[in-house]
């Protein structure tokens, strides 16, 4: 065998090693870093699907409520995002503003699945816009339900002299009338709950009339949320109801124009909170209006003219005989 030959071969069996070394290499390579390829893939995402974290913040009024609406029709456009999670954190607020926003909220659970996380409350308005989701999960310490409303009248001091055409243009009516209003206004209420949740509830319509709220293992018992946790294990969830191995988690922005009002009061601030959170509610500021809320609680130095809360379920509130009452005790 020449001389040539044997070099040839012996430049072909180098070539060989070498090609074989950046192989081996290769797979150890692929098998170091393979697993946290597809960590980031199930965590943060490498492909198209997405789930959107959309976030209620603070009291619901048409202010604050707008850019969740609009968060949740982005979703719904979006090809890429296949499932939703609601961060719900509020006592309600305004009746419109909720019950527009629970519609959005059933209209995109019919579309793509839709998992409620709870943070420190989703009471009365909260729970309206949480009912149509297809899974409600809320933290240990959550206090969820309220299903009821309040008729309240703000800028109740305002007193001017007018001229009205008719005995009811200027919203007076009769307690029997007012009673009767806010019964047709929660049946769309309890409707929404009943329709979603009637199969898990352990509650009665009548227990519903109370608007009692309840603990999370309390809410999980009698069928008002789905399970106690957290929103990594709500969005979990969300993905898993929707097919996805691998998903990425994007927040959609619903940050108001208005800073949103805390649920709780900070000490020496609650007149100033009181004002925003009355003017978030009022359609007509200045002008004495009687308001449909669905609220937890009351927005104080302001009229109850009739509430669903309460021992019966529909009970009227005398305003002035409860300041009479507050005044004996001090």
């Amino acid at each position: 065998m020449s001389r040539l030959t044997e070099r040839i071969r012996s430049t072909v069996a180098t070539a060989s090693q070498s090609y074989l070394v950046i192989v081996v290499v290769a797979l150890l390579v692929g098998v170091l870093f393979a697993p946290m390829a597809y960590g980031v893939g199930t965590e943060t995402g490498t492909s198209a699907d997405k789930v959107a974290v959309v976030e209620v913040p603070g009291l619901i009024s048409p202010e604050t409520s707008g850019p969740v609406v609009e968060a949740l029709q982005k979703a719904r456009q979006n090809d890429s995002i296949a499932a939703v999670v609601l961060k719900v954190d509020t006592p309600g607020g305004s009746l419109a503003a909720t019950e527009e926003l629970a519609l959005e909220v059933e209209r995109t659970a019919a579309e793509m699945p839709v998992v409620v996380s709870v943070g420190q409350m989703a009471a009365s308005g909260g729970y309206y816009v949480s009912a149509p989701a297809d899974e409600i999960y809320a933290n240990p310490s959550s206090m969820v339900g309220s299903v009821g409303v309040n008729f309240v009248s703000l800028n109740a001091d305002a007193s001017s002299r007018t001229i009205q055409s008719g005995p009811d243009k200027s919203g007076g009516f009769t307690e029997a009338e007012a009673i009767e209003m806010a019964e047709v206004m929660v049946n769309g209420f309890y409707g929404m709950v009943l329709d979603h949740r009637g199969e898990k509830l352990e509650l009665s319509r009548a227990e519903l009339a109370h608007a009692k709220v309840y603990p999370s293992q309390e809410a999980l018992h009698n069928g008002m949320i789905d399970e106690v946790g957290t929103t990594r294990m709500a969005i979990e969830r969300a993905a898993e109801l929707a097919g996805l191995d691998r998903y990425e988690t994007v927040e959609l922005d619903t940050t108001p124009e208005r800073p949103a009002i805390p649920l709780f009061e900070a000490d020496g601030e609650s007149g100033t909170q009181t004002a925003d959170a009355a003017a978030l509610l009022d359609p007509a500021p200045g002008v004495e209006t009687p308001v449909p809320t669905a609220l937890y609680g009351t927005v104080p130095e302001e009229d109850v003219i009739v509430t669903t809360a309460g021992p019966e379920p529909v009970t009227t509130v005398d305003s002035e005989a409860a300041k009479s009452e507050v005044s004996a005790d001090e």
